[in-house]
């Protein structure tokens, strides 16, 4: 678990050192199997933590709390994803801009450098005393989402009432897509579902006159997701 708090950068030069070693190597013919590492053990191999920002209307709402994330990180030891499994939206897009730059010390197998998987939680703690807590809101979350106005898709596609799968998506300030979790449907399509609503624009989430990050619920036709998945599959020799 990671409690933010002021973080110290650091390991820039053995991070750079590794990635190159580990990126030096020759082609290998098949890709690696990712490996699960626990946190405890990501962690020993953590080199470069850098600190999430605490959004300003998080702050100014009084949100705060865990972000329980899922990082894929590649055999040079750079984070290639990162999934959010539970927390706030506006926390959580705060986290996912820092952890996508954290830099781990390549994990190594009896087959070299080898991606692997892991969970992290980041806290955020806005730091008040107890004493002040007495006047802290009872529910801010639910104080806040009266207040926010939510996101809107603009691209959804034609036709699509039939059969779909249902994602949770997490949209960014900037109205595109940051992440998303499947919540129904067949998972063997999730990932092109996933490819798909990256390409779509929304209208993002609004709190008085500033954007914010904000969960939306949307459903993405299984033709259309059958479709990217052709569209991007490998093709035979």
């Amino acid at each position: 678990m990671t409690r933010f708090g002021p973080q110290t950068r650091r390991g820039w030069l053995a991070a750079a050192i590794l990635a190159c070693a580990a990126t030096a190597s020759p082609q290998s013919a098949a890709p690696l199997p990712t490996e699960v590492l626990s946190a405890r053990q990501s962690s020993r191999l953590l080199l470069n933590q850098v600190k999430p920002d605490y959004p300003a209307v998080a702050h100014a709402n009084y949100i705060e709390g865990p972000v329980q994330m899922e990082l894929t990180v590649g055999p040079d030891g750079r984070v290639r994803k990162a999934h959010v499994l539970h927390g706030n939206s506006i926390l959580a897009a705060s986290a996912i801009q820092a952890i996508r730059h954290w830099i781990y010390r390549p994990f190594v197998t009896d087959r070299g450098p080898t991606p692997f998987r892991t969970q992290v939680k980041v806290v955020f703690d806005l730091k008040i005393h107890s004493v002040d807590r007495e006047h802290f809101p009872s529910s801010p979350e639910l104080d806040l989402e009266r207040q926010v106005i939510p996101p809107e898709a603009l691209d959804r596609p034609a036709g699509s009432e039939g059969p779909a799968l249902r994602l949770r998506v997490l949209v960014g300030e900037d109205g595109r897509a940051i992440d998303s979790s499947l919540l129904s449907g067949p998972a063997a399509l999730f990932e092109s579902a996933q490819a798909r609503v990256a390409q779509w624009r929304f209208r993002p989430a609004r709190w008085g006159n500033l954007t914010v990050p904000w969960y939306l619920d949307i459903d993405v036709p299984l033709a259309d997701a059958e479709s990217t998945a052709a569209s991007t599959a490998p093709r035979k020799p």
